[in-house]
């Protein structure tokens, strides 16, 4: 299956006409605030996902746009860990430019929650140009860059890919919203044609409300392909529900050992 996780998506009035796709597909409402005060952030909210703990409470604030040295450890127990461990075939299908990865050390790792996660699970981040890797985003093909990620879905038992776009275009080039927006429309439509098992899900809320270049209040949406076994609350309801969907995938795994 594909976890397609989309930076800085919330659920507003304005993506009847941005991505009526998302409508279409039923989102479910998550809560992102966690009931912490201040806008959510990036670094948290992702931590949260990733590991189905409070990471804003936990802190006593909303933390961006990188999980700190104190969330690390959390990080170390994430879905990666959690699916390797298991015997899961897992990958992180982000490509990196090898100068970024070079720059991305020290105390202030420059690296999302999903990609220091991965690392610390022992997951390569694969360069640009390696088969098994996509852009995150900015797709010459956006319907072939989709159906490419649901051949990996179908490769291995869980697939990873951060869509950073949307929230890199409502901070700084708000004007290109429609076009990320139906860049993200073709690659969902070239993913569904292949009949791929999908789920997404964001951490905050942005771009729909392209008016502003802030972080929103406002839910985010969780999309599964499949019936949704249970229906979280918030951000921390979406790891447990991983476990959920993955345990089909894990007694076939078994079974076959």
């Amino acid at each position: 299956m594909l976890l397609l996780f989309v930076d800085g998506l919330g659920l507003g009035e304005a993506l009847e006409d941005l991505f009526p796709l998302l409508l279409e597909l039923g989102p479910h409402p998550l809560d992102a605030t966690l009931g912490v005060e201040g806008l959510p952030q990036s670094g948290t909210g992702q931590t949260t996902l990733l590991t189905g703990v409070n990471a804003a409470g936990l802190l006593g604030h909303h933390q961006g746009p990188f999980p700190g040295p104190s969330l690390r450890p959390l990080l170390a127990q994430s879905l990666y860990a959690w699916a390797k461990e298991k015997g899961l075939k897992v990958l992180h299908a982000n490509a990196y430019r090898p100068e970024y990865l070079r720059r991305a050390t020290g105390r202030r790792l420059l690296l999302s929650a999903f990609a220091q996660a991965a690392r610390l699970a022992g997951l390569p981040l694969l360069p640009l140009g390696h088969p098994l890797a996509l852009p995150p985003a900015f797709w010459e093909d956006p319907y072939g860059a989709g159906a490419k990620a649901a051949a990996l879905a179908q490769a291995f038992d869980l697939v990873v890919l951060e869509y950073w776009a949307l929230d890199l275009a409502a901070h700084r080039e708000p004007e290109s919203l429609p076009e990320r927006f139906r860049e993200l429309s073709g690659f969902l439509k070239g993913f569904l044609a292949e009949g791929g098992s999908l789920l997404l899900v964001s951490d905050h809320g942005n771009a729909e409300e392209p008016w502003h270049p802030h972080h929103t209040r406002n839910p985010v949406p969780l999309v599964y392909t499949g019936p949704l076994p249970a229906l979280p609350r918030d951000l921390t309801g979406v790891f447990p529900l991983m476990q959920t969907i993955l345990l089909p995938n894990l007694d076939k795994s078994e079974r076959n050992t």
